[in-house]
C-alpha cells in the first residue's frame, strides 16, 4: 500500500471529527475575521462624528473576540483528539505488524530500529499531524474568508494581493524542496543512534566486562556528531522558509498599504478608486491575515518533513510480508514426528540440512549434537515451524507441518533455551505467561518441581517481587523461573537448548530429576552441548554440516568410535584436565 492510501486509511474514519474540526474553525474564523471591518467602519465613524455607531461597533467587536476565542479551543481540541486517535491506531498497527512478521524479518531488522518505529517514529508523526492539520485547515479557511472580505472593501486591491501571492508560495516550495533531503538523512541517523544506544544499554554489562566503555562512548559521540551536523544542515535550510516568505509578505503588504494611501488621495477625482482611512486600516489588517497562513505552514514546514519521512519508515515496515501461514489443520497428542527427506537453506544458494530422515515416537528422548554452525538450531527452528522446509516436509501424526495451523502446533511445544526470557512484572506472572488461566497454587506447585521456590521465598515480596530482564534476579533464577513456566504448561513435547547451564550443578541434579518426572510419557528434544547430560537419551542425532553423520544411543556410537565418540572424549579430557 503507497504512503497516500496508508493515510487515508487512518483518516476516513475520523471524517466526522475532521468536519467537526472544521465547522468549528470556520465559526472562529468568521468572529475573528470580521473585527478588522468592524474596526475600519468604527474608525471611520468616529472620523465623522458617529459615536453611536462607534460605540455599537466596539462592543460588537468585543464579543466577537469572546466568541471568537471559545470556537478557537473547540478547535484545538477537536483537532488533538483527532491526532491521537489516528497515533493510536497507527501505534496499534505497528505493534500487531511485530506480531504477524515472520520471525526471518524480525531477525534482519534492528532491535533498536523496531523500538524507534514505535516509539520515536510515532511521535513525530503526531507532532507533524497537529501542527498541520491546525495549519492547513485554519489557514486554508482564512485564505478563503480574506478573499471574499478584501473584495467586499476593495476588489481592486484584493486583485492586487491575489497576483503577488504566487511570489510567496514560489519562495516556500524552492526552500521546503531544497530542505527535504536533509531531513531524511537526518531522520536515518536518529534511528541508527536510537539502535546503537540500546544496544549498548542492554549489553552494559558485557560491555563493561570487556573494557569497551571507552570505544562505545566515542563510537556513539561520533554518531552524535554526525546527526548534530546534519540536524544543523536540515534546521538551518528549513529555517530560510519562514524569514523568506515573511520578506515577501512583508514587501506585499509595503506595496499594498503604498497604494491604497494613493488611492485615498485620488478619491475625490476618481470614485471608482474610492478609499477611506478605515476601510484601508481594515484592508492592510487582511493583507496580514491572508499571508498569516502561509507564514505559519512554512514555520511547521520542520516538523511536516520529520512527520512524513517518519511516516514512510512506518509504511515501510507495515508494507513488509507476514509470516505466511496456510495451515487449516488442528493437531494435538502428538504421537509421532517425522522428518521425510527434508531440505532447509535460510539462502537457496547456500544448503544446510538435506535430506533429513528421522521417526520420533512419543516419549522419546532425542538428543542432538554436533560442533557450532551443524544446524541444531536450524533442526528446532524448522520443527516449530518458525521456518517451513525448502524441500521433503515434516509429518505430525501423518499431518504435513504445512498443512497444520502454526499456533495449534505451537500449543504442543514448550521450550526451555539457554537465552532466557523475563518480561517486567511479577515472578507470578512471568510463570503464569505459559498457562494464564492457572490458579497461584499450580504456579508454586511448578516452581517447586524446578527447585526456583526456595529462592523465590527470599524475595522481598515472594511471587509478588517484581522482577525485569535485567534487574531482580541472577542468570541462573531467571532461567529457573523460565523452566518452571514449562514445567506449568505441561506441553506434549519439550525442547531444552543446554536448558540448566546457568545453574550449579547441586541444582542442575535437582532439575534433571524434575525434568525426568516431567517427561514422562512426553516427547523431548534435547539440544546438547555437554556431552554428558544426554547418556540417558533413547536416541542421539550427530549433525555435521547439516547432515546426520551419526545416530544411535550413547553406548552404540561411543563403541563405533566415530564423530560423537571424539567429541565425548575431547570434553571428558577437558573436564579432567
Amino acid at each position: 500500500m503507497d504512503d497516500k492510501k496508508r493515510f487515508m486509511t487512518y483518516l476516513n474514519p475520523q471524517k466526522k471529527e475532521l468536519i467537526f474540526a472544521g465547522f468549528a474553525v470556520l465559526l472562529y474564523l468568521l468572529a475573528s475575521l470580521s473585527q478588522p471591518l468592524l474596526v475600519g467602519n468604527a474608525l471611520d465613524a468616529a472620523l465623522n462624528d458617529n459615536s453611536k455607531l462607534f460605540y455599537i461597533l466596539v462592543i460588537l467587536t468585543f464579543v466577537l473576540s469572546v466568541v471568537g476565542a471559545i470556537f478557537d479551543f473547540i478547535f484545538e481540541y477537536r483537532v488533538g483528539i483527532l491526532t491521537q486517535k489516528m497515533i493510536k491506531e497507527m501505534r496499534d498497527d505497528v505493534y500487531k505488524k511485530y506480531n504477524s512478521v515472520s520471525v526471518n524479518t524480525l531477525f534482519h531488522e534492528q532491535k533498536g530500529d523496531l523500538v524507534q518505529l514505535e516509539i520515536g517514529d510515532i511521535e513525530n508523526i503526531a507532532n507533524g499531524l497537529f501542527s498541520v492539520f491546525k495549519s492547513l485547515i485554519e489557514g486554508l479557511l482564512t485564505i478563503l474568508i480574506t478573499i471574499v472580505l478584501m473584495f467586499t472593501v476593495n476588489w481592486i486591491l484584493a486583485l492586487g494581493v491575489i497576483l503577488l501571492t504566487p511570489l510567496s508560495l514560489f519562495v516556500s516550495r524552492f526552500v521546503a524542496k531544497f530542505s527535504h533531503k536533509y531531513f531524511k538523512k537526518q531522520a536515518k541517523l536518529q534511528s541508527e543512534l536510537s539502535s546503537y544506544s540500546r544496544e549498548a544499554i542492554l549489553n552494559a554489562d558485557v560491555l563493561q566486562s570487556l573494557g569497551g566503555e571507552r570505544h562505545a562512548l566515542s563510537k556513539f559521540e561520533d554518531k552524535d556528531e554526525e546527526l548534530r551536523k546534519e540536524g544543523k544542515v536540515a534546521q538551518f535550510s528549513a529555517s530560510w522558509t519562514n524569514p523568506s516568505t515573511r520578506l515577501v509578505n512583508n514587501t506585499i503588504y509595503a506595496l499594498i498599504g503604498i497604494a491604497g494611501i494613493i488611492m485615498i488621495s485620488f478619491t475625490p477625482s476618481y470614485p471608482l478608486l474610492a478609499m477611506t482611512i478605515g476601510k484601508l486600516s481594515s484592508f492592510l489588517s487582511y493583507t496580514t491575515q491572508y499571508t498569516k497562513p502561509f507564514n505559519e505552514i512554512s514555520s511547521v514546514l520542520a516538523e511536516y518533513e520529520t512527520a512524513v519521512f517518519s511516516f514512510k519508515r512506518v509504511n515501510a515496515f507495515l508494507n513488509k510480508e507476514e509470516d505466511i501461514d496456510d495451515g487449516k489443520q488442528t493437531v494435538s497428542d502428538i504421537q509421532e514426528i517425522t522428518f521425510d527427506h527434508m531440505d532447509f537453506s535460510y539462502e537457496p544458494s547456500q544448503h544446510l540440512i538435506e535430506d533429513f530422515n528421522l521417526l520420533i515416537k512419543k516419549g522419546e528422548k532425542v538428543a542432538i549434537v554436533g560442533p557450532t554452525g551443524a544446524g541444531k538450531s536450524t533442526l528446532i527452528n524448522v520443527l516449530m515451524r518458525f521456518y517451513d522446509p525448502t524441500g521433503g516436509a515434516i509429518l505430525y501424526n501423518g499431518l504435513k507441518g504445512v498443512d497444520i495451523k502454526k499456533e495449534e502446533l505451537r500449543k504442543n511445544f514448550g521450550m526451555v533455551l539457554q537465552e532466557t526470557w523475563i518480561f517486567s512484572g511479577t515472578v507470578l506472572e512471568n510463570v503464569r505467561y505459559a498457562r494464564p488461566s492457572a490458579s497461584e497454587e499450580e504456579v508454586k506447585e511448578a516452581c517447586k518441581e524446578a527447585h526456583a521456590d526456595s529462592f523465590i521465598q527470599t524475595l522481598p515480596d515472594g511471587y509478588n517481587t517484581q522482577i525485569g530482564a535485567k534487574s531482580g534476579l541472577s542468570e541462573g533464577e531467571r532461567q529457573m523461573l523460565t523452566i518452571a513456566r514449562v514445567m506449568l504448561a505441561k506441553p506434549d513435547i519439550v525442547i531444552l537448548d543446554e536448558a540448566t547451564s546457568n545453574v550449579d550443578t547441586r541444582t542442575e541434579t535437582y532439575i534433571n530429576d524434575a525434568f525426568d518426572k516431567m517427561m514422562e510419557g512426553r516427547t523431548s528434544i534435547v539440544v546438547a552441548h555437554r556431552l554428558s547430560t544426554i547418556r540417558k537419551a533413547d536416541h542421539i542425532l550427530v549433525l555435521k554440516d547439516g547432515h546426520v553423520i551419526e545416530q544411535g544411543n550413547h553406548k552404540s556410537l561411543m563403541d563405533a568410535k566415530g564423530f560423537y565418540y571424539s567429541m565425548y572424549s575431547s570434553q571428558f579430557k577437558g573436564q579432567n584436565a
